[in-house]
């Protein structure tokens, strides 16, 4: 019972460093396509980034089995500390360097993160048979609720210091008189429209922007410290094997006797074997029948979370009330995927995946319809935090759930195919960065409706073909 205890309080703990990491990640993220407009750097940026995860999200399982997972939960949150720094300033020379820290950070972080929520459902049913694969999707919920709940504590802190910002440069009334003819689903990221709206996206003063980054940065510092101490150490060159019915560790250790010398060539030896096992075992669960089936879904959430942190803030937030009101979107956002993540976890403990996959499905229809339909005024532009309702419980949804039945569908090869979620969901996230300046909004929307049928159909077929007795 005492070890029990003790398990849960580290879990609360780095829950708490999960809140920290993400406050100052994603009080930045929302932000970047709207503060680093000029020649669209920002999307340029967060498209680098993706890109960069989906290679180095390869590398999670191979250095968690050699270094332990708290080695990857701590490089990855440095990265992050990292690219946070690398906004404080619109240039090639900062946001370059700042994307490929975000690349690694956010390639490795999440994969981790999950990893990590499954390991403390291991360790907490040991004493409790037949536990595990309640814990083990309650536990994913819990992640994914402290993730949106400090999306919204990093969003929080963008307003209070943005909205000083428009008050002391009296900006604040801008958005009377409008055009709004270039928001929303019409916005084509034309330069010269940019230009001439250049305050609907920036902060007045240089000094709001150095003291925002500045203070999130110091919340994923401290976040860094966290996980460093608190933790747990994992064995040298270990490979956890997670099924519901055995719970087996594998640890390679030299014999007794052997010298110094030959101990440090047998753990090298024992870590690249470790290393190179591991990442042959991802790319082969990647080419799987099943994973072929079931990778969209990853994909398309990917796509989603990108749509809103790369055109929602910037076409019908900034562009509508100003770059100070993006962190309320988010706000909204992340409460609303907060509350979903809880009552997702909690409906897929008992009664399986698919309603909430359903729920998800008709929220992001009956948003992308408003997306293209809404004509924009001055009366109705509270209709922006509905859409960000809607979208932050269906991202949501679809982020947790598809992590969550990547580890029920590979039960064999949980890290594996945790890091394989990562890879798709990446992918995602990169494609919709990467078309960014050359499809306007509304053409975006129909490319996300159409890959949404394709993911879910697919999943149909995977679902009654190999997993129906899972869900």
């Amino acid at each position: 019972m005492c070890a029990e205890k003790t398990s849960r309080v580290r879990l609360y703990l780095f829950l708490g460093g999960v809140f920290l990491t993400l406050s100052g990640v994603f009080g930045v993220v929302p932000l970047v396509s709207s503060l680093n407009v000029e020649e669209a750097i920002g999307s340029l940026t967060l498209a680098i980034g993706y890109a960069i995860a989906i290679p180095s999200t390869f590398l999670v399982p191979a250095v968690g089995a050699a270094f332990g997972i708290r080695t990857v939960v701590v490089i990855a949150a440095t990265c992050y500390f990292l690219f946070v720094l690398g906004n404080i300033h619109t240039a090639y020379y900062t946001l370059i360097p700042a994307a490929v820290f975000f690349g690694v950070g956010d390639g490795w972080y999440w994969s981790s993160g999950s990893i990590v929520a499954n390991n403390f459902a291991v360790e907490i049913s040991k004493n409790e048979p037949g536990t595990y694969e309640v814990r083990r999707r309650l536990f994913t919920g819990f992640f994914f609720a402290v993730c949106r709940l400090g999306t919204a504590f990093g969003s929080a802190v963008s307003v209070v210091f943005l909205f000083v910002d428009r008050q002391l440069s009296g900006r604040s009334n801008f958005t009377t008189n409008q055009d709004f003819s270039f928001c929303g689903a019409n916005d084509c990221q034309d330069p010269n429209i940019t230009l001439a709206n250049i305050e609907q996206y920036t902060p007045a003063f240089v000094a709001t922007r150095y003291s925002l980054i500045a203070f999130l940065a110091g919340l994923v510092l401290i976040a860094v410290f966290s996980y460093r101490v608190n933790l747990p150490v994992e064995t040298g060159h270990e490979v956890d094997r997670t099924i519901n019915t055995s719970l087996e560790r594998i640890i390679k250790l030299p014999s007794v006797g052997e010298d110094e010398a030959t101990i440090q060539k047998m753990s090298s030896e024992t870590s690249f074997k470790v290393m190179a096992k591991s990442l042959k075992s991802t790319l082969k669960l990647l080419i799987t029948p099943k994973h072929l089936l079931i990778m969209w879904l990853a994909t398309y959430g990917g796509m989603t979370l990108s749509f809103f942190n790369g055109e929602i803030t910037r076409a019908f937030v900034s562009c509508v009330l100003g770059v100070d009101k993006v962190g309320v979107a988010v706000i909204v956002f992340s409460a609303s995927g907060t509350l979903a993540a809880y009552v997702g976890g909690k409906v897929n403990s008992k009664y399986g995946r698919n309603y909430p996959f359903a729920f998800a499905f008709v929220l992001d229809v009956s948003s992308y319809v408003v997306c293209l339909t809404w004509q924009i005024t001055e009366n109705t532009t509270w209709v922006i935090y509905i859409l960000s309702f809607m979208f932050g419980m269906s991202d949501t949804l679809w982020q947790s759930q598809t992590n969550e039945m990547y580890g029920s569908f590979f039960e064999d090869d949980n890290k594996q195919a945790l890091a394989a979620w990562n890879i798709m969901y990446e992918v995602g996230l990169a494609t919709q960065f990467a078309i960014s300046e050359t499809l306007c909004v509304w053409q975006k929307i129909y490319l996300q409706i159409a890959l949404m049928i394709v993911a879910v159909s697919l999943y149909g077929i995977a679902y009654f073909t190999f997993l129906a007795n899972l869900s």
